[in-house]
């Protein structure tokens, strides 16, 4: 059941962690959900004989989902993401008031990432009223996601197709 415990704790952590990098990661629960499978198929194994067998076996049988649980807790409310972005608020905000644009691919040349904190971008741009957005390398091209700094004071509104995320201090994310 230590194992099985510390293997779960392992893919939860693991997910966490990914989700720290670049804010909201759904490619993580595509690794993390077939890894968990072993662990618990162990624990269900482990919970139908301890429950046999054992009388004090819940102590270690509520360990596994109890991390699962509140993993999918603290995603479902972007804890992680939100971890990641206290890290590098102090250089976005930075960032975000020069806006520097990196260069458009156009004519042969190719993106150009920066980090800036954790984040790595692979296109930064400005808009009207200081609006700058950074696009996170990590899902270009198939899908685009990243952070977005409003300080004219609009709320964009999430649809079927973009979902934002407020982050405090004219800051959303976007997928």
């Amino acid at each position: 059941m230590a194992v099985a415990v510390a293997a779960a704790l392992l893919c939860c952590v693991w997910y966490m962690w990914a989700s720290v990098r670049v804010f909201d990661d759904v490619d993580a629960v595509l690794f993390v959900v077939p890894a968990l499978v072993v662990p618990v198929s162990a624990w269900l194994v482990l919970v139908i004989v301890a429950g046999v067998k054992y009388a004090n076996w819940w102590r270690w049988g509520l360990l596994v989902p109890g991390l699962i649980i509140t993993t999918m807790v603290l995603s479902e409310y972007y804890v992680p993401g939100r971890v990641g972005w206290m890290m590098s608020r102090t250089e976005m905000d930075r960032a975000a008031i020069s806006c520097d644009s990196l260069e458009s691919g156009r004519f042969g040349v190719p993106y150009r990432s920066e980090t800036i904190g954790d984040y790595r971008f692979h296109h930064i741009g400005g808009g009207p009223d200081g609006k700058c957005t950074f696009y996170l390398s990590r899902y270009y091209p198939g899908s685009v996601s990243g952070f977005m700094y409003l300080p004219d004071g609009t709320i964009p509104i999430s649809t079927i197709d973009t979902r934002y995320v407020d982050l405090g201090g004219y800051w959303y994310y976007f997928r």
